[in-house]
């Protein structure tokens, strides 16, 4: 287990706020994409069903429908230190992502107010397990929690032995089995908290790419079943979330289906193949692989996500005369950070994160979208970066080639 804290491990690599506001951001510029002119609050760009309804579009399923994004976000919650799905009408709302994670033969279905005293008895209990986790494991509660935008709680007779669920389709929505112990609800709230923080850091950070379909599967000793990359690591920073919490709960009852006792064992198993396997892990993956095993000894001087760009360059006699142009279907959004995510409206759409280079140049065209010379935008950088010409040309050349490749900008010049 690392020597550092859940919390410190994640905020190296990003506190939850700036990851909050960085997974808002793409979701944001999918819908400047799909519906120009749509404003996304934070409370619709958090809600779960409407991030479902923007990946569904993403993916290449169908319109946007603006209309639709207000009507989902209308469901009945209540507040029990989370939010609770309590609208009568959840089971409707709530379809897909019940559908997706249901197990075979399984209907879930999610109690609502319309459950009466059997709904206020699991309020009461789901309050309780909240209350327990921030009390157990406040820090941890703090940075997880952020991540966990709507929790749905399951008749028990209607899940098939769920116990706790989520999925990165329906990203932010936590479901779990009706509870009998507050524990049950903190546990849980660790569990699926862990693949929230996860699906938010593979959607801003360095963490997989497409090669990660084609890699090797991982066999779980306790059960054979084998995983693709994605839920190998998902289940790798569960456990290892999960081991660490176990340290910090005392003597409290644990659920009769509770995985805390076999999390650090689980958490060593997996970590163990994801180690030899690390090749196929993206930068940030691989840092916080290592962190969580404590194989990382200082966490000062950690520095934000590795450029994106891949050394594809212009050809180095580029001229000073040569003009470039944004292309007209580019959109962008600039988070708090200051990192800038840039998107296409094209089929399937495409989404990009930018370095800081990159961003500089795409903000070039700012205030118009007139042509700029590689000469012009060289002069800017020399002054603005306070670096040699010749050193503030080679990383011109570099950010300008990848934006080229991606089809950011164009060049009536270049091929």
């Amino acid at each position: 287990m690392s020597k550092f804290a859940v919390h410190s491990l994640h905020a190296a690599l990003v506190p939850a706020p700036a990851l909050v506001d960085e997974r808002r951001a793409v979701y944001r510029l999918a819908v400047d994409i799909f519906a120009p002119g749509t404003e996304l609050s934070d409370n619709l760009a958090d809600h779960p069903i409407v991030r479902f309804e923007i990946g569904r579009v993403l993916a290449g399923h169908g319109e946007l429908d603006p209309d639709r994004l207000t009507a989902v976000a209308s469901m009945k919650v209540r507040d029990a230190g989370v939010h609770v799905a309590a609208d009568p009408a959840a089971a409707e709302m709530l379809q897909d992502p019940l559908r997706i994670v249901a197990p075979p033969g399984a209907k879930p279905e999610p109690l609502t107010e319309a459950d009466g005293e059997r709904f206020e008895r699991a309020m009461v209990v789901v309050e309780e397990g909240v209350l327990l986790l921030r009390k157990l494991a406040p820090e941890m509660a703090e940075d997880l929690l952020a991540h966990v935008s709507m929790l749905a709680v399951l008749k028990r007779e209607t899940s098939g032995g769920l116990v706790s669920a989520s999925s990165r389709y329906a990203p932010g929505l936590v479901l779990i089995d009706e509870p009998g112990l507050p524990m049950e609800v903190a546990e849980a709230l660790v569990h699926e908290g862990a693949h929230e923080k996860f699906f938010d850091l593979a959607i801003a950070k360095d963490f997989l790419d497409l090669n990660a379909e084609d890699a090797d599967y991982f066999v779980t000793s306790w059960s054979r079943a084998q995983w693709p990359l994605e839920q190998t690591f998902a289940a790798w920073h569960a456990y290892s979330c999960l081991a660490q919490f176990n340290a910090s709960i005392g003597p409290e009852q644990l659920g009769p289906d509770s995985l805390l006792a076999k999390a650090s064992e689980r958490a060593g198993e997996i970590g163990t193949w994801l180690h030899a396997h690390e090749t196929d892990l993206r930068a940030d993956a691989r840092w916080l692989l290592h962190a969580f095993r404590g194989d990382t000894d200082e966490l000062s001087g950690r520095v934000v996500a590795p450029s994106q760009v891949d050394g594809v360059t212009l050809s180095p006699e580029i001229a000073v005369h040569l003009h470039f142009f944004l292309l007209p279907d580019v959109r962008h959004k600039c988070t708090a950070s200051g990192r800038v995510v840039v998107g296409r409206a094209a089929q399937p759409p495409q989404i990009f994160w930018l370095d800081a280079d990159s961003s500089w140049v795409l903000g070039q065209w700012r205030n118009d979208r007139a042509e700029k010379t590689f000469g012009w935008m060289l002069a800017r950088a020399t002054e603005e970066w306070k670096i040699d010409s010749a050193t503030a040309a080679e990383r011109l050349r570099t950010a300008l080639g990848w934006l080229l490749r991606t089809s950011i900008v164009g060049s009536p010049q270049v091929n």
